[in-house]
């Protein structure tokens, strides 16, 4: 099965609430959920589910930042968690009410289109999420404000179990780790965390703070404010800013491959970088240039 989130809207980046699921054997759509609109000060007039002759709200934000954002969760990253009882649940990254859904899949394969049961707030603009290997927690960064052009500099660790229990939204939200700086209010923009294969560490690449950061799952989850075990500088030999965006981790744990690159506007250059960090030593221990121009997600595939 394809879990897939569309997070924009047809021209236009504001627009997007739903999450489907394609049959990989078939092809075929096996199911949508609509995930439900609005945030605090945001009444939207678009309904969930859609029902024709129904258009668009009006006045839809064409491009971010905008202050109109709000309306739409705007989907991106996807994890997949899994309760003590086995159930499994979706969780969506929603970059454009600044906070997390939780979808029942059994409900959601079953037809049901607002499966949504839960909305978790986080500190803003989530974007990259992940889960623990055994499926019982999931990883979000606080990225950058879809409304605003702000950025956050945090990560939320939520518990399956709570989220998917009915529990209040915040009590799903179990620990938050400050990383890429000690200021609170510095933005630092984590964007694709990665979880190792022993479930230990965190991976986290910020983009605005250039670093990548390490932290411990069991101290994040003991509230042990140094819970973020090592902060590793990236840098370029031409002087431009590394800006890590993704994130993956080899099977064997050994090395985490973080994707960066500034994205300059119009491309006309090869400029990302792909580094190599041996998280034994926590040290760069390779870097490939000419990565395409601004690059994101990666993965890592064992040949």
């Amino acid at each position: 099965m394809l879990v897939i989130a569309n997070a924009e809207n047809n021209l236009t980046e504001d627009g997007g609430n739903r999450i489907t699921f394609v049959d990989r054997r078939t092809g075929s759509l096996r199911g949508t959920v609509e995930l439900a609109l609005g945030s605090p000060g945001f009444d939207c007039d678009y309904p969930v589910p859609y029902v024709s002759p129904h258009g668009p709200p009006r006045n839809l934000a064409t491009l971010s930042p905008d202050p109109r954002w709000g309306c739409f969760p705007d989907p991106n990253g996807l994890a997949l968690g899994r309760a003590s009882n086995g159930n499994a649940y979706v969780f969506t990254a929603n970059g454009g009410t600044n906070d997390v859904s939780v979808i029942d899949l059994a409900r959601a394969l079953g037809g049901d289109r607002i499966a949504e049961i839960q909305r978790i707030p986080i500190q803003v603009g989530p974007w990259g999420m992940t889960a623990t290997p055994d499926g019982r927690h999931i990883i979000v960064a606080s990225g950058g404000s879809q409304k605003d052009g702000s950025a956050g500099n945090t990560i939320s660790i939520l518990d399956v179990d709570r989220a998917s229990a009915g529990a209040r939204a915040g009590d799903a939200e179990v620990a938050r780790v400050l990383v890429g700086t000690e200021d609170p209010g510095k933005p630092t923009h984590p964007l694709i965390p990665s979880v190792t294969p022993d479930g230990r560490e965190v991976i986290v690449p910020n983009v605005r703070a250039d670093n990548v950061s390490v932290v411990s799952l069991d101290l994040a989850l003991a509230g042990d404010p140094g819970a973020e075990v090592a902060r590793i500088l990236l840098a370029r030999s031409d002087g431009r800013p590394a800006r890590p965006k993704g994130s993956a981790i080899t099977p064997d744990g050994r090395y985490a491959v973080v994707s960066a690159g500034p994205g300059e506007q119009p491309f006309s250059q090869e400029i990302g970088h792909v580094y190599v960090i041996d998280l034994r030593s926590r040290t760069v221990v390779g870097t490939v240039t000419g990565v395409g121009n601004d690059p994101y997600a990666l993965a890592i595939v064992n040949r």
